[in-house]
């Protein structure tokens, strides 16, 4: 098994396995866990219970359409990756092992590139019925205030819900994937982009980026949950504890990865068969063979 999910994803008895066409699919428990405590106060209260399997669900295809935006480029190049579900991610394993960068930058990007078209596809699809909603939606989705019409056609709560929900967590959620963080998608870019110049060392490039960013959005997310409202006019992180708890983990771990890599040197990410210069090999490799150096 993949040490990487296998960390993240042990499998257990309880595990969710189907398929999406050819695609595995693997759910662990921890995954319907963390999507209900995110949705815990989903809905008015009379009726939390119900919203809340809505917004389950709603969290469940939206992140799957996620995933499987990664799984289909990495085909598109020749690699067969699987779809795997956990607590707060979801991972598709297998698909960014494309040699050239390029393509695996397509890989990073098909993700949010796939919720994209599903916000667009629903959003689209709802104006069709109704404009002025789907208008206020999107304004409400930014923080922009949009006046209904007064013959506008208000549609009932659960559609209501529906809509709105697959519209943020599919932009919303796609663009700060797109963010310079490690390990999001857009952070998977920046590392690319800084070792295309940079070689070894832009790993740790990367890392001070993202770093740099995670605080920066913490801050912005914890003045936004004491002010009640953004500092950045239209630019919401929720007003909740949660970004701020998110923005703020995502910071230690990459300090803490940053730190490793610096106490490793340049090489440390270089595996047990890759060629090691002779003085690696040997200390005393000059005294032998065809050196000049030797005595």
């Amino acid at each position: 098994m993949n040490l990487f999910e296998d960390s993240l994803a042990p499998r257990t008895r309880f595990d969710l396995n189907f398929r999406l066409g050819d695609v595995p699919v693997r759910i662990h428990p921890f995954f319907w866990l963390s999507t209900a405590i995110l949705g815990y106060n989903a809905g008015p209260d009379g009726e939390r219970f119900k919203y809340l399997l809505l917004w389950v669900a709603i969290a469940f295809v939206s992140i799957l359409v996620h995933e499987l935006g990664h799984v289909l480029m990495g085909r598109w190049f020749g690699r067969r990756g699987h779809i795997v579900l956990t607590g707060f991610c979801g991972l598709a394993v297998g698909s960014g092992d494309v040699p050239q960068r390029w393509q695996r930058i397509a890989v990073s990007l098909a993700g949010p590139g796939a919720g994209f078209l599903l916000a667009a596809l629903v959003t689209g699809g709802f104006w069709l019925y109704n404009p002025g909603i789907t208008l206020f939606l999107l304004g409400a989705l930014f923080g922009v205030g949009v006046p209904l019409a007064p013959d506008v056609v208000i549609p009932h709560e659960v559609v209501w819900f529906i809509i709105f929900q697959l519209m943020r967590i599919n932009i919303f959620w796609g663009l700060v994937n797109l963010l310079p963080i490690w390990p999001l998608d857009g952070g998977q870019v920046s590392r690319e982009i800084c070792e295309r110049y940079r070689g070894r060392d832009g790993m740790r490039l990367a890392l001070s980026i993202s770093l740099g960013t995670a605080i920066g959005f913490a801050a912005l997310a914890l003045i936004e949950f004491v002010r009640k409202q953004p500092l950045i006019p239209y630019i919401s992180l929720g007003g909740s504890l949660f970004p701020v708890l998110f923005f703020a983990l995502v910071a230690i771990g990459n300090w803490q990865l940053l730190q490793f890599i610096r106490r490793a040197g340049p090489d440390w990410d270089r595996g047990e068969d890759e060629p090691r210069a002779p003085w690696e090999q040997d200390a005393d490799w000059w005294k032998r063979g065809d050196s000049p150096w030797r005595d």
